[in-house]
């Protein structure tokens, strides 16, 4: 009968298995030294100022554009930065589906922290817009022309187009746009100022018309505002205001005419004599 091999000796199985085990280790040390050199240098990265072509590179966000599209728009724009390396950096700061629409000024100096935030936090670039108080409608539309970073949409069409289009159809302009200063983002559409500056009026013109005193000849906000507007314009000091009101509501409670321009009253008015 043949003899039977002997067992490998335990003492060498156990050798080799602690080699496996300090070069597991040290594999294990060398990969969380490299991720430790990786995570600072990433950690300081994202706090250096970017390089950029210009003092302010602008960025336009559209609805749906993906964090890749933005990191690519941002490379676009000037700033000297690999779009691929900025869109890893939205993707780890947790804040790519953050970001949101609009229209943004880089300035120099800014750091990949600071972009991200100014995304996701829809830090707008705003301009803004004073329409004065007595000034007409030709007038509004003058400023809005001349209003810094305003699209000018509204170019070319006719006060009464603008009035249907902004669901006043057959309305005068003139009252219906409340004098402020009003906020936009930079390169928006002089629709989204008018917009505001109408829907700024009629939330007054309501809160106006519902504290009126309740036996005015009155019939609507409309007339209400007619009215206002005449007075106005008949006399520029507030303290005759009141009186001149007072004459013409009379006139109106007995049947007469005002006998005065009404300005307000047509979609294309005339010129007062």
């Amino acid at each position: 009968m043949s003899e039977l091999s002997s067992p490998a000796h335990p003492v060498a199985g156990l050798g080799f298995l602690l080699r496996f085990l300090r070069q597991l280790i040290r594999c294990l040390l060398y990969c969380l030294l490299i991720g430790l050199l990786l995570g600072g240098a990433a950690a300081w990265w994202v706090q250096q100022p970017l390089e950029q072509s210009h003092d302010v590179a602008d960025l336009v966000v559209t609805r749906g554009e993906s964090a890749r599209d933005v990191a690519r728009a941002v490379s676009r724009a000037g700033v000297k930065v690999h779009a691929d390396v900025l869109y890893a950096w939205f993707r780890l700061s947790g804040q790519s589906r953050a970001i949101k629409a609009g229209s943004y000024e880089i300035k120099r100096g800014s750091s990949p922290a600071e972009l991200i935030q100014m995304l996701a936090s829809g830090r707008q670039a705003l301009r803004s817009v004073t329409l004065l108080e007595g000034w007409t409608f030709r007038q509004f539309r003058a400023a809005l022309a001349k209003a810094d970073h305003l699209k000018p949409e509204t170019k070319g069409l006719s006060t009464s187009d603008i009035m249907r289009e902004l669901g006043h159809e057959g309305l005068a302009a003139e009252g219906q746009f409340f004098p402020d200063t009003y906020v936009y983002p930079k390169n928006a559409s002089d629709w989204l100022v008018l917009r505001q500056a109408m829907s700024a009026m009629d939330k007054r013109l309501q809160a106006a018309w519902n504290a009126r005193a309740s036996d005015l000849p009155l019939k609507s906000p409309q007339q209400a505002l007619i009215l206002a507007s005449i007075v106005e314009k008949e006399t520029g000091l507030a303290r005759d205001r009141a009186q001149i009101a007072g004459v013409f509501v009379n006139r109106l409670r007995m049947g007469m005419p005002l006998q005065t321009c009404l300005l307000y009253t047509s979609p294309s008015p005339r010129d007062c004599s």
